[in-house]
């Protein structure tokens, strides 16, 4: 009976014994029929992943995050119908003239209008785009609640960690607008699912990263800070040398790339030609020139030389006083600002350079101040930002962001989506959206709890995960004080910092296990037998495979 036990084992694989030709395919890297084993492994995850997302699965496994997103698409169609063709700025208008005559624009980066151009020609141009933002931001949910459910998190706890990003009235406004903001968020949302779906990165996922966070460094001005902490949690997670090159050249070559036609069109190798002028901006909200002593070309360039900023008396502190103040734009965009008049008029690399000079010595001379406004305004991005009122706060209100659209508007707005009509509110859609924003916002101080809930998450889980929490938590933290350093604090720069503060948070609820994806938990180890059978090596490709030995650190963490 021994020998007859032992005579497979002696076997030559294939000869007569079927599972030794699957082990003499999976040891020559094929699968059944041929088939590379890596494609197998990826087909069968393909299936799997088709499975996950039919009604029946959905239903089952995540009754709860179903049933919010069909509820939040009810105020994302009613704020689709209530204002047409889209809610509209100064910015936007920016965006669909270079989208139409495909030039990188040197005020803003040209990405989204990279993204407008595709629209270009659809019917209805303006709708497709605000609709596809529309299902973005649901996408953007449904990555924080699947990150949750694949470490462990249960499926309300991930549900929750979606909610703002469901509901929230300025997130669905945001969506509405012709800005980069929400695609923005879910191209950071989406490179931050592809660094942690394993506690250690591969090196595809580094390259795809990458190559994402390229475009988004080219959709919004701060996307370029984002990118330190990611190329940090990396050098943290020790993906690598190999890992962290195929990351680094998926980041640079695109941006340098566009840079280089950025020189070909503009003579200077640079993203925008405004960095140095939005610096400037943010320094007048304490630059003092009797402090500074500028030399003679920068003296212009003085806040208190700019007779059409009229700045409040001092009084008392309070959030009423601080919203008072002239913000950074104002002096930015002011009739007499010294870049309109002076030698050179114009957005251009040599007023570009004047406003870095100058901002670059208010900084020096007053440190304690710069660090005093990036403080504040950072401050009443929880503070002040809940219910604003009026035309320039982030919600939708009854009259146009642009009273009437001067002529040259309407001309970039006929080119790209063939219409001149201004927004416009369409009753009684708008009541109710109207109703609708008033109670349904996610609230300012929570928010700053979720912050500080995050922190917290990485602080305990630090030296027993490496730090999982780490990543989305610190892009929330530099999204949040990116815009207060370098330009100024508005609300819609913060909103891509929400679904990351609750990422965070979430993971640290979360047991952290990998191997529970959405919630299902992996099958127990089977006991030791008395005798065991000899263990043949796992198909390359397999979950098996890639887990290594039962029980072992790597298997637990994901590596």
């Amino acid at each position: 009976m021994a020998e007859l036990k032992t005579r497979p084992l002696r076997r030559r694989p294939g000869a007569g014994d079927p599972g030794g030709r699957e082990r003499l395919a999976a040891g020559s890297g094929q699968g059944r029929r041929g088939r590379p084993a890596v494609a197998d492994g990826a087909s069968t995850a393909l299936r799997g992943a088709a499975r996950a997302v039919t009604p029946r699965a959905l239903w089952r496994g995540h009754r709860v995050l179903t049933l919010l997103v069909l509820l939040s698409l009810l105020p994302r169609l009613l704020a689709t119908a209530s204002f047409r063709p889209a809610l509209l700025t100064a910015d936007s208008f920016l965006y669909l003239q270079n989208a139409v005559n495909g030039r990188l624009g040197n005020l803003r980066p040209a990405g989204y209008s990279l993204f407008l151009s595709v629209f270009q020609g659809l019917p209805h141009t303006l709708l497709a785009v605000t609709a596809l933002q529309h299902l973005l931001g649901i996408g953007i949910a449904i990555i924080v609640y699947s990150l949750l459910r694949y470490w462990g998190l249960p499926g309300w706890g991930a549900a929750l960690a979606a909610v703002p990003t469901l509901f929230d009235t300025r997130e669905i406004a945001l969506e509405s607008y012709i800005l980069p903001d929400t695609v923005f968020c879910f191209v950071i949302l989406l490179a931050v699912a592809l660094l942690l779906t394993r506690a250690v990165p591969r090196r595809w996922q580094c390259a795809g990263a990458g190559l994402l966070l390229a475009y988004a460094s080219v959709l919004r001005g701060n996307g370029i800070p984002l990118v330190v902490i990611v190329a940090a949690f990396l050098l943290v997670r020790r993906v690598g040398w190999r890992a962290f090159a195929a990351g680094s050249l998926a980041f640079v070559l695109p941006v340098l790339g566009y840079a280089v036609a950025f020189h070909a069109e503009y003579g200077a190798v640079n993203l925008t030609q405004s960095d140095g002028l939005f610096l400037w901006s943010r320094t007048t909200s304490f630059a003092n020139c009797a402090i500074i002593k500028p030399p003679a070309d920068l003296r212009p360039l003085c806040p208190a030389l700019e007779k059409s900023v009229t700045v409040p008396p001092p009084r008392s502190w309070s959030i009423s006083r601080l919203l008072s103040e002239p913000a950074p734009a104002t002096y930015l965009w002011a009739h007499d600002v010294w870049w309109r008049t002076d030698a050179h008029p114009g957005i251009n690399a040599a007023n570009n350079k004047l406003g870095e000079r100058f901002a670059i010595r208010a900084i020096e001379a007053q440190p304690l101040d710069y660090l005093r406004v990036v403080g504040r305004d950072t401050l009443l991005t929880f503070l002040a930002t809940d219910r604003p009122q009026g035309t320039a706060s982030l919600g939708f209100t009854a009259q146009p962001r642009i009273q009437v659209l001067p002529s040259y508007y309407r001309r970039d707005l006929k080119a790209y989506a063939r219409t001149t009509t201004n927004t416009h509110a369409v009753a009684p859609y708008s009541f109710f959206m109207f109703a609708y924003q008033q109670p349904v916002i996610f609230p300012g101080l929570v928010f700053a709890l979720v912050v500080l809930a995050g922190l917290v998450a990485v602080v305990r889980n630090w030296r027993r995960w490496g730090g999982l929490p780490a990543l989305p938590w610190a892009l929330a933290v530099v999204s949040l004080l990116s815009p207060a350093l370098l330009t100024q604090s508005l609300y819609r720069y913060a909103v891509v910092a929400i679904p990351l503060a609750c990422l965070a948070a979430g993971l640290g609820f979360a047991r952290l296990v990998p191997g529970r994806r959405f919630g299902l938990a992996p099958a127990a180890d089977p006991a030791p037998a008395a005798n065991p059978e000899p263990v043949t090596a796992p198909r390359p490709g397999t979950a098996a495979a890639e887990a290594g030995p039962a029980g072992s650190a790597d298997a637990r963490l994901g590596r």
